[in-house]
């Protein structure tokens, strides 16, 4: 990933510099703002680290041109002498994604950039199990390349349930994640549901999948060998 790293401090620069750089990140650094936004009119830059006070311009001026012209995408993080809550609000309000006092611990400062790059890693659009296939834009699943009719519902709790193999379900886990918005609705509606996905996706091993019912607990899908 490419950071631009925005410090006037030469020696703390040069420490995030390192520690970015141990983790196979580039990094470029800036030592003013100015010369950070001029940068940015030829190059871009995937991740930005930026100093509350710089010597030229305040560090919301360049999160605010970071934000016009690179977008909200950008995970931005702060570093900043400040540590009253006015200047944490006032960060985050700006637009930043997360801030950091100063002295600066880096192994939190580490730990902030790897939660944040967790972030804004992309969501998948598929899901592939055994012979099912979900196509989670389209909301489409493909049992052994054929398309397998579902309502919304039973979508949805196949979904929960393929993204969760091996894993043991409560039956109220499962109602509530999918029947969330709806009243009047009870457990057997998930027993109800669950018989049709067995017979539409082949639960009962044909498609590499196995749902079981769990005495007292609920359900759990397990990968088998096809019959």
């Amino acid at each position: 990933m490419n950071f631009a790293v925005v410090e006037d401090s030469r020696s703390q620069a040069e420490v995030l510099k390192a520690l970015l750089k141990s983790e196979g990140h580039q990094v470029e650094v800036f030592a003013d703002g100015k010369s950070c936004i001029a940068a940015l009119k030829t190059r871009s830059f995937e991740f930005f680290v930026i100093d509350w006070n710089l010597p030229d311009i305040g560090g919301d001026e360049v999160l605010r041109y970071i934000r016009e012209h690179c977008g909200w995408e950008v995970p931005v993080i702060f570093c900043t002498a400040r540590t009253d809550e006015e200047a944490a609000a006032d960060i985050l309000r700006l637009g930043a994604d997360d801030y950091l006092p100063k002295p600066i611990r880096y192994m939190e400062f580490m730990a902030r950039v790897h939660a944040l790059q967790r972030r804004r890693q992309p969501r998948p659009t598929t899901l592939q199990v055994g012979a099912i296939d979900v196509d989670l834009e389209g909301r489409r699943i493909r049992l052994a390349g054929a398309d397998v009719e579902l309502t919304q519902r039973e979508f949805e709790l196949a979904t929960i349930l393929l993204r969760n193999v091996g894993r043991v379900l409560s039956r109220d886990e499962l109602l509530s994640s999918v029947w969330a918005r709806e009243s009047g609705v009870d457990t057997r509606t998930v027993d109800t549901h669950a018989s049709r996905l067995r017979k539409k996706l082949g639960l009962g091993g044909e498609s590499g999948l196995m749902l079981s019912s769990v005495y007292g607990q609920g359900y759990r899908l397990d990968t088998v060998r096809p019959g």
